[in-house]
């Protein structure tokens, strides 16, 4: 998120108009109204960055970017899921570069808000979704959209919101702190079979069984697994796992027999600890 004190816009700071006095508009002569606008300052602003030629300026002020951006290389973007689902705020101004899913939403801010990254997240997010819906991300050359928040600051007081959402976190203790949107991956590709059955949670036997591609190594884990766990709990795991999810890479008589192995060793384990 980047902010921008946007001093030069305060010339429209001050929004007067006149109204006529009357019944459905009747006109009253020698007369001014002033016409109280609700929120007049985001309205203003609103007005004005509908004008590309404002927003190129913004954006290439804000951004530096080394090849100046164009007025007729972007569009206005219908932001009315946003508005919909954040009602609030009827600031936020979206643009959208023509040939690229690259999106600018710009949002003024006349007072210090600091849930401002949460807020910024949840404008992304919506973006994002709304831009990508119907389609599938198949291949790994295919990219996300991207989402450049900028929030233009007029306030008396120094804009001290952090710019980062994970700035404004719990954070976990001792640990490497995950940045909002990245992920840890456990692959199964990154162990040998050999290392996944001598692991003693039940997590690692589910990754070896996905593992396996054959019927009949399958069949032989699955054996090899019934004799050694003990815990009820995984046994019945094992029970909706061979009878609901494995049907397909196992048949029946295979099947039947795994579950009656199933049965016959928990009865075991009962006259065991009897």
């Amino acid at each position: 998120m980047k902010e921008f004190n946007y001093q030069d816009y305060l010339k429209y700071e001050k929004l007067k108009t006149k109204e006529p006095k009357g019944a459905l508009g009747a006109s009253t002569k020698n007369k001014t109204y002033q016409y109280k606008v609700h929120q007049p300052h985001d309205k203003i602003f609103k007005i004005v960055l509908e004008e590309k030629k404002e927003v190129v300026g913004l954006l290439n002020r804000i951004l530096q970017i080394k090849e100046k951006i164009k007025e007729e290389e972007i569009e206005k973007y219908d932001n009315e899921y946003i508005n919909y689902m954040f009602q609030e705020s009827e600031s936020d101004i979206v643009y959208k570069m023509k040939t690229k899913q690259i999106y600018f939403l710009i949002e003024h801010q006349s007072k210090i808000d600091y849930a401002m990254p949460k807020r910024i997240l949840e404008y992304e997010t919506g973006i994002i979704s709304k831009a990508i819906v119907g389609k599938k991300m198949t291949k790994k050359d295919h990219k996300l959209p991207r989402v450049i928040p900028i929030v233009i600051y007029t306030g008396s007081r120094k804009w001290d919101v952090e710019k980062y959402i994970e700035e404004c976190q719990e954070k976990l203790t001792k640990s490497e702190q995950i940045k909002l949107g990245s992920y840890y991956v456990l692959d199964v590709n990154d162990y040998t079979k050999e290392e996944l059955e001598k692991d003693k949670f039940f997590l690692s036997t589910m990754m070896l069984l996905e593992k396996i591609n054959t019927e009949k190594e399958l069949v032989e884990e699955l054996n090899k697994v019934i004799e050694k766990e003990k815990k009820e709990k995984n046994r019945d795991f094992l029970r909706r796992l061979i009878r609901f999810v494995l049907k397909e890479k196992i048949n029946l008589e295979n099947r039947e027999k795994l579950l009656k192995k199933l049965e016959m060793e928990g009865e075991d384990m009962c006259r065991f600890a009897n």
